[in-house]
């Protein structure tokens, strides 16, 4: 493995880096199984090349792919019988020689294309709903540079060109809150813009607002307020919204006041928030606002009490968001508690952090999410700065230890 190699990450890491199982690699190794990394893994690996890779990276991998054709030569000859000279045969980030190939031209794009593209969409976001952004956000990124390239080369039946762009901007938004939830940030990044692009062609004004608010909810997870507030602040003023839309921007606008420092500025647009999301779904809200509900809005008040340093108060409404999860949102509660126990450490409530741990250990070998992941160090990691309970400490090693054995670093 070529890239592997080039960056220097043991098999567990690189399956992390990619999304994938270990066991996936250890077969591409050794040609054993099914699985062969062509057209969908291939387009993942080029990604990782391009934009997680370093110069330093690069270069070695330029290098062992170098050493890989000259070896090839030696074993093959420079020519062929009748005297002319060999081409090398094409060798993948994988440093596997296969046969060159004519690109395929797809056929035309049609209502029933639009229409498996929706349900595909909904297959990643159950897949999301269920395992976490780490196993599903690769299988959406591929998708979307596959939609990508045909939307490039592809014949489009007028009569669906808008509903064509309108879907590849929502499969751009979910893949890139998937890759969001994967900790792949400067995809996420790459995605949204590409996306909103979609969006905007399609005149998808809905769509849009979507992958806006997503944008400034990175941005403050990423540490930068300002952009996030210029983002909310921007559609804010650009856009007239609905209550429950303007709800949702106003929710991100608090969580950037309280992200700068501001938090009396925080409190009062939360409470304005919370204000217009008591007014209820006007008849032509988008669907995509239920995920704007009682439980939501708690998470998000949270969210904003984390953010200003007020870890009780934190605690307390991320406790009351955990318990009003559905069943079936099993990656929701698996972040949700993590967040619960990052608060509960913070605000030195031992026994509670101690139960949050017993209720987090069942989900982390299941869950892949390198964004939950990243909370619960975050909680492990303030153990060491205070005098916890014994009791606390030694949970949280074990938790430690798991997410290490899991495939996860700090």
């Amino acid at each position: 493995m070529a890239l592997q190699e080039a960056m220097r990450k043991s098999v567990r890491e690189f399956a992390a880096l990619l999304g994938i199982e270990t066991t996936t690699i250890t077969n591409w190794r050794t040609g054993l199984g099914s699985v062969k990394p062509r057209s969908t893994t291939q387009a993942i690996l080029d990604t990782t090349l391009d934009l997680r890779a370093t110069p330093d990276d690069r270069a070695r991998f330029e290098q062992i792919v170098a050493e890989g054709e000259q070896l090839w030569r030696e074993r093959h000859g420079r020519t062929s019988e009748d005297g002319q000279a060999l081409a090398i045969p094409q060798t993948s980030i994988i440093a596997e020689v296969e046969p060159s190939q004519s690109p395929v031209v797809p056929a035309d794009l049609d209502s029933d294309y639009v229409e498996s593209l929706h349900g595909r969409i909904r297959q990643l976001v159950d897949l999301d709903t269920t395992f976490g952004g780490d196993q599903s956000s690769g299988m959406a990124l591929q998708l979307f540079r596959t939609v990508h390239r045909k939307l490039g080369v592809a014949r489009c039946v007028p009569a669906v060109e808008r509903d064509l762009y309108a879907a590849a901007g929502e499969l751009g938004e979910v893949a890139g809150w998937l890759l969001y939830d994967a900790g792949q940030h400067d995809l996420v990044r790459q995605v949204n813009n590409e996306a909103l692009q979609f969006s905007r062609l399609a005149g998808d004004r809905n769509m849009e607002l979507l992958t806006l608010q997503n944008m400034s909810m990175h941005a403050g997870y990423l540490g930068r307020p300002v952009e996030a507030l210029r983002i909310a602040r921007m559609v804010l003023d650009q856009h007239s919204l609905s209550p429950r839309l303007e709800a949702m921007f106003r929710i991100r606008e608090a969580r950037a006041l309280a992200q700068g420092g501001d938090e009396s500025a925080a409190d009062r647009v939360f409470d304005r928030a919370r204000s217009l999301y008591l007014d209820g779904v006007a008849e032509d809200d988008p669907p995509w606002v239920w995920w704007i509900s009682d439980q939501e809005l708690g998470w998000q008040e949270a969210t904003v009490r984390a953010d200003a340093g007020q870890w009780q108060k934190a605690a307390d409404e991320f406790y009351a968001s955990v318990e009003a999860i559905p069943e079936r949102e099993v990656r929701s509660r698996y972040s949700h508690l993590a967040s619960l126990f990052n608060a509960q450490v913070r605000a030195h409530a031992w026994h509670d952090a101690a139960d949050t741990l017993r209720r987090v250990l069942p989900f982390v070998e299941e869950i892949r999410s390198t964004r939950t992941a990243s909370t619960l160090f975050d909680g492990i990691d303030h153990l060491d700065t205070v005098e916890p309970a014994p009791s606390v400490r030694d949970e949280a090693r074990q938790l430690r230890e798991i997410l290490v054995g899991v495939g996860y670093a700090r």
